[in-house]
């Protein structure tokens, strides 16, 4: 289908379309994936799920040492440059190797004790762990291979491998978890790491050889200095968040129930999937794009622009899942999930106000102000722990959506007050 024009001539739009049919089947399978998990596992099992793609979602990270998003600017900046990106690969590749070995000692060998702390039952799930040290190196080349083709623009590829890993994705899911239960569901999700490789290598190989020049990569570290910022940044972020959202659900069940952990789970994953229409432009146009950006009255005429042309979109959408919350709730899972309807109303809340702040903040990362960055996600964990500890003895397990709430408010307050400057002066665009 041709594209219309004026989508055609504007990036913005033509990301964000680009995105949209794979954000949609997302969404069918997700909504296969998540009744197959409801009916055969239910809102226990859930939970238990949710911890370990908590742990996956970090040492998938880590398999990089966190380089993501300096692996897109660099790639994009340098993708005319052979010798450049030799010696960007190399530095990725040792960093990789790295990560590789040491998450390979922590999984292996402490996969009992990594059972107990992640999943906090009493079966011993460390066999899980032990696999997944043996996939490590197989999310560092998934993550190497992401960025290449994020840096170099490729959309309609990176769709078409999107599409694909996420339907084989889902069936592997599906048929493991129908005919083992919850161990079928955590094997299945702790082995799509290869399944992605191997999808990877099979549609992107001609990319990836065009790019990278295996017989001129060395143990060189000539970016270095320039990833690591990257990798701090990430890292951070990352390895709070997952630990937090882990603590949450352990807090839930002590003060609740695991099967109210589960429900917050539930919740989660539908945020995750209306989220995607707009996360994609983060590291696709956002990034680079703040990137090039030299004055505060470009910046503000970015910023207005993203906000007048995705936030209508964004709105619109989740009027709508509110509205047919309960519908969405039976669809993707069972009538024994209609007790968290009343989730909805501050997660999509608090997930508005998200992303309004987060496409300020993402300035931190395309300018590498480090100390800004950290300060402002760490904050913003901590912040959604201590209130959900706050208000969970008020409001159950609505007090942590509440919290969530709460959390972008002071979050965006705080980011808003950092970009004063920036937003506010003689030369107003608003």
């Amino acid at each position: 289908m041709k594209i219309p024009s004026f989508i055609k001539n504007n990036l913005l739009l033509k990301v964000t379309s680009a995105n949209t049919g794979l954000v949609l089947v997302r969404m069918l399978f997700s909504l296969i994936s998540q009744k197959a998990l409801a009916i055969f596992i239910g809102a226990e099992g859930i939970a238990i799920v949710g911890n370990l793609k908590n742990v996956v979602g970090f040492f998938e990270q880590f398999s990089i040492l966190g380089t993501s998003n300096g692996l897109v600017k660099y790639i994009s900046e340098n993708k005319d440059d052979k010798e450049q990106l030799n010696n960007l690969f190399s530095t990725v590749f040792v960093f990789s190797a790295l990560a590789s070995i040491v998450s390979f000692i922590i999984l292996f060998f402490w996969s009992n004790t990594l059972s107990l702390v992640i999943f906090g039952v009493d079966e011993n799930y460390g066999y899980i762990f032990k696999i997944l040290a043996f996939l490590l190196p197989f999310m560092g080349v998934n993550g190497i291979l992401y960025a290449l083709l994020n840096g170099l623009s490729a959309y309609k590829l990176f769709s078409k491998i999107g599409l694909i890993i996420v339907i084989i994705s889902t069936l592997l899911i599906v048929l493991l978890t129908i005919e083992f239960g919850l161990i079928g569901s955590l094997i299945a999700i702790s082995t799509i790491p290869l399944l992605q490789f191997l999808i990877y290598i099979i549609f992107s190989s001609k990319t990836y050889k065009t790019f990278i020049d295996l017989n001129f990569i060395s143990f060189k570290l000539s970016f270095k200095k320039q990833l690591l910022s990257y990798s701090l940044m990430t890292l951070v972020v990352v390895f709070f968040s997952n630990i937090i959202d882990v603590a949450i659900r352990h807090l839930i069940e002590d003060k609740t129930s695991i099967a109210e952990a589960g429900y917050w789970t539930a919740m989660n994953s539908i945020s995750r999937v209306y989220m995607q229409f707009s996360a994609a432009i983060f590291p696709l146009y956002i990034l680079p794009v703040y990137a090039k950006l030299t004055s505060t009255i470009d910046f503000r005429k970015e910023v207005v622009k993203i906000y007048k042309m995705l936030l209508p979109f964004l709105i619109s959408g989740m009027l709508v899942v509110f509205l047919f919350r309960e519908f969405i709730i039976k669809a993707l899972y069972t009538s024994e999930f209609l007790a968290m309807s009343s989730l909805f109303k501050w997660q999509l809340l608090g997930d508005l106000i998200k992303f309004v702040a987060i496409v300020l903040s993402y300035q931190f990362i395309a300018k590498k102000q480090i100390g800004y960055f950290i300060f402002t996600e760490v904050l913003s964990v901590l912040m959604f722990y201590g209130f959900s500890v706050y208000f969970i003895d008020i409001y159950g397990t609505d007090g942590v959506v509440i919290a969530h709430f709460v959390r972008y408010i002071l979050f965006f307050l705080v980011v808003l007050f950092i970009l004063r400057h920036k937003l506010i002066g003689k030369s107003r665009i608003l």
